[in-house]
């Protein structure tokens, strides 16, 4: 132990000495801050805009009352008044923004059909998909490796290439336990670096402490020991220190970059969604038809959706709110097939991807990141259908209005619902991603251990 407790002194005087990984860390520290930044900005900027909704929603309330100073039309309010279906951030979001920064956080939704409205807001920056999100979880998955690779890749080969390694086996000591003691002060150096990173995004962060605190050190520990895993196999092949950073940049190239390009295509081809652009179109069509169909045919139809209004009033002249909320309600009707295959195509993508995931652990460990903090796939699709149900109850509110020509005054302004939905963690995904990076970690070892066996007996 003693003579253990010496090597480890050593690498850190060593380390103290080379500039090169002294600015590799600090520009490693430097991004992780500055990935916080970003991640904790970009929530603060989504909740200060998700509180302005509500100014806005109030602002609208106030001109419709001076719009219509009496009694009104509820068909007059539901056409000009808007209210915001919004989705709230976890407090983990600023560690892992996911895709909230490319999908839309909040509706704005009027009595009009419902899935133009969910829809016309989907387009999205290409490059900033591409690019992804510069936060912490991006720090970890995709930066760390190259430090771990930058301070690893010859801590065998060096001391071949400069000779001391002879000289350090003469003594009392043990390849195996050379090895130990460089991984191990490296291990010391970036799974402390990634502690600071999480504690400090945590506190910045304002995260509210639950089970997802062990879960996210847990993951972070699990994923720096494969990459010391991974760097521990390349060393254990007792090549020279060009062969090592070629071999470990080449891999991090293949599990980040590569593997994950051919899922996507793999995914694109073998799970392909519909374009939401074809949903809309369609809608649009019923809508813009139903200005044509006699309006007895087209109240028969909604009637059979909601049988308590058949026996209102016949509708008598060529306008009538309650004629054309019942058409445009058809829209919806008339893609809700389209739009319930949409939702679940996109499901059962991102369920193909968790599938796959195994063959990445990158992209595995984005996942868990993602899934923690609310801010995947499955969030959005639940945001998306909890704003469905809000639309129907503004319905449920209005209708009574419309059918039984009840006047619409200002306090009843009051009684319109309101919509407010959270993005909550996905457990289950987390902790089968959690299983997958553990066996991905004792796989990378227990080959590595194999490996370094062979070839030490093969030199004696």
């Amino acid at each position: 132990m003693k003579i253990f407790r010496i090597l480890i002194k050593y690498e850190w005087l060593n380390f103290r000495a080379d500039k090169g990984l002294l600015i590799l860390t600090a520009l490693t520290l430097f991004a992780g801050l500055y990935g916080i930044y970003y991640g904790t900005t970009e929530i603060e900027r989504q909740r200060e805009n998700i509180a302005a909704l509500d100014v806005l929603t109030e602002h609208n309330v106030e001109e419709m009352k001076v719009k219509f100073l009496g009694d009104a039309d509820a068909g007059d309010i539901g056409y000009y008044h808007s209210t915001f279906a919004v989705n709230h951030p976890d407090s983990w979001a600023s560690l892992s923004l996911g895709q909230r920064d490319v999908n839309p956080y909040y509706l704005k939704l009027r009595l009009l059909n419902l899935q133009s409205q969910l829809y016309d807001t989907e387009n999205i920056n290409p490059l900033k998909v591409l690019s992804g999100n510069f936060d912490l979880a991006f720090v970890l998955v995709y930066l760390f490796p190259l430090l771990i690779i930058g301070l690893c890749f010859n801590i065998l080969s060096a001391e071949k290439e400069q000779g001391t390694l002879p000289l350090l086996l003469s003594q009392p000591i043990s390849l195996p336990l050379v090895v130990g003691a460089k991984l191990t002060f490296r291990m010391m150096l970036v799974l402390g670096l990634a502690l600071l990173l999480s504690v400090v995004a945590m506190v910045w962060g304002q995260v509210v402490p639950d089970v997802r605190i062990g879960i996210w050190l847990g993951v972070v520990l699990l994923y720096c020991l494969f990459w010391f895993g991974v760097a521990f196999l390349v060393a254990a092949l007792q090549k020279n220190s060009a062969f090592n950073a070629v071999t470990l940049l080449g891999v991090w190239l293949l599990l980040t970059i590569i593997i994950p390009a051919l899922l996507n295509v793999y995914v694109a081809v073998k799970q392909p969604v519909p374009q939401a652009l074809e949903l809309t179109i369609k809608q649009r069509e019923v809508v813009h038809a139903g200005w044509d169909k006699p309006k007895r045919e087209t109240m028969n139809k909604f009637f059979a959706h909601y049988p308590q209004w058949t026996d209102t009033t016949e509708i008598q002249g060529r306008f009538a709110w309650r004629w054309y909320y019942a058409f445009q309600h058809l829209g919806d009707v008339a893609v809700e097939d389209l739009a319930r295959d949409y939702q679940e195509s996109l499901q059962a993508r991102h369920q193909l991807v968790a599938q796959l995931n195994v063959l990445s652990v990158p992209v595995n460990v984005q996942g868990i990141f993602n899934a923690m903090a609310g801010s995947d796939l499955p969030s959005h699709l639940a945001f998306l259908q909890s704003a469905s149900r809000y639309h129907d109850s503004l319905r449920e509110y209005y209708y009574p209005f419309l059918f039984n020509q009840v006047a619409f005054t200002h306090a009843d302004y009051d009684g319109e619902p309101r919509h407010s939905f959270t993005s909550s963690p996905d457990f289950a995904t987390a902790y089968s991603g959690l299983v997958k990076l553990v066996v991905s970690v004792l796989l990378v070892y227990a080959v590595a251990l194999l490996l370094f066996r062979v070839k030490e007996a093969s030199v004696k």
